[in-house]
């Protein structure tokens, strides 16, 4: 279900006018919704929050999980509509260097100018500099654009070194800059944690049960790597190691994959579940000895940040993952073993030595449960992030 009616998303809004006199009502503006980005949103107490998303791409989330906080807009005229009927005290803008997200920032600018006592609160995520990205003669004017954002934020969020070099680059004060786990909330390590129920794996006369599951989640598309990661299941067969690939996804690239796993004679070992919803992957999780995310990097992306590397973690899994994007701030080498891009040697090298030592991989394990706890606790990371916004929007 998506809320997108004008009249409904009103009459949703005015039910939630009262609040009591210590709280602010908090518009934040996302170019996508996931659950990792909604579910946490309850744990907020003294933003009153409603979530406008322009789309719900990843089929993660449940119908019940669209309430009539979460609010869909379309045209960047649309967004400024419904900002005028929310009426919102403090706006977490959408991200500032995605040129996707620039009308719809120029709206929320144009809010802002008409609504001087709104605070804005921005972030970004974006470790990729625009001058890569974009064409030479944009950026330009998109830096002019950027600076009066900046110059009107009352605080601005950092997530990982890259996209603070990016942000300071493009005019961000460094007086305003805050490093936050934001947006991407962490995980409810009660929800995924190593105990309860997992996921059966059907057997086959080349395979028992209880093989040992290598496990990935994800999309299946070009930039997630998946057609190096078969490469390297063969590789790790080849070396006369046991065990199963259990893909949890899908995408444009699911066709071919599968044609490549058939050319190397990997049918009977690879299972492929398909799109799970996120509140149904802990199980999924915990048949599973370890998690391999082998994402590559292009001109225009880069693996940011990886809710599933973080929600695997609280689930006790071991990470082996590329050394792309910011997976290094955030894959101590206690919690997982981070190879080259677009090397299956390496990835099956990673995979054999988890498989063939299982004193290590029991350590990882709990280490990665460990460390999931401590940093990624999505109360720990709303209770901070609501913290810090107040202090700054108070002033």
């Amino acid at each position: 279900m998506i809320i997108a009616d004008k009249t409904s998303d009103q009459v949703r809004l005015e039910r939630t006018r009262s609040r009591d006199a210590t709280s602010y009502r908090y518009a934040m503006i996302s170019s996508e919704i996931r659950r990792d980005l909604q579910a946490p949103l309850a744990r907020f107490r003294r933003l009153d929050i409603f979530h406008f998303y322009r789309s719900a791409p990843w089929n993660d989330m449940k119908a019940t999980e669209f309430d009539e906080r979460t609010i869909r807009f379309r045209l960047p005229f649309d967004l400024f509509w419904k900002l005028v009927r929310a009426r919102p005290d403090i706006i977490q803008g959408p991200e500032p260097l995605s040129l996707l997200m620039l009308p719809y920032l120029v709206a929320t600018l144009v809010y802002l100018w008409l609504n001087p006592r709104v605070k804005l609160v921005t972030l970004s995520l974006e470790p990729i500099p625009l001058g890569l990205k974009y064409h030479p003669a944009i950026v330009p004017l998109y830096r002019l654009i950027l600076r009066g954002w900046f110059a009107r934020a009352s605080v601005i969020f950092w997530f990982d070194t890259g996209s603070q070099r990016n942000l300071l680059a493009n005019g961000a004060p460094p007086a305003k800059l805050v490093e936050l786990i934001y947006g991407s909330w962490g995980v409810d390590t009660e929800e995924f944690t190593p105990e309860g129920p997992a996921v059966g794996m059907p057997a086959s006369d080349l395979l028992p049960a209880q093989a040992p599951v290598i496990l990935y989640v994800g999309r299946l598309s070009h930039v997630k790597g998946v057609t190096y990661l078969i490469d390297a299941f063969r590789q790790l067969l080849d070396k006369g190691i046991t065990a199963r690939l259990a893909i949890v996804g899908d995408g444009p690239e699911r066709e071919r994959l599968q044609s490549q796993a058939r050319s190397l004679g990997l049918e009977e070992r690879i299972t492929w579940f398909g799109t799970v919803k996120n509140a149904d992957l802990p199980p999924y999780m915990r048949s599973a000895q370890f998690l391999v995310l082998p994402s590559i990097s292009t001109k225009l992306w880069v693996q940011q940040l990886s809710m599933t590397a973080w929600q695997g973690m609280a689930c006790g899994l071991p990470v082996i993952a590329t050394r792309t994007g910011c997976m290094e701030e955030f894959t101590p080498p206690e919690t997982g073993i981070l190879v080259p891009e677009r090397d299956p040697g390496s990835l099956a090298s990673a995979m054999a030595s988890l498989l063939l030592d299982p004193t290590k991989r029991n350590e990882m394990s709990a280490a990665a449960r460990r460390y999931a706890v401590h940093r990624f606790d999505v109360r720990r990371n709303v209770e901070r992030a609501e913290h810090t916004i107040l202090q700054w929007c108070e002033q």
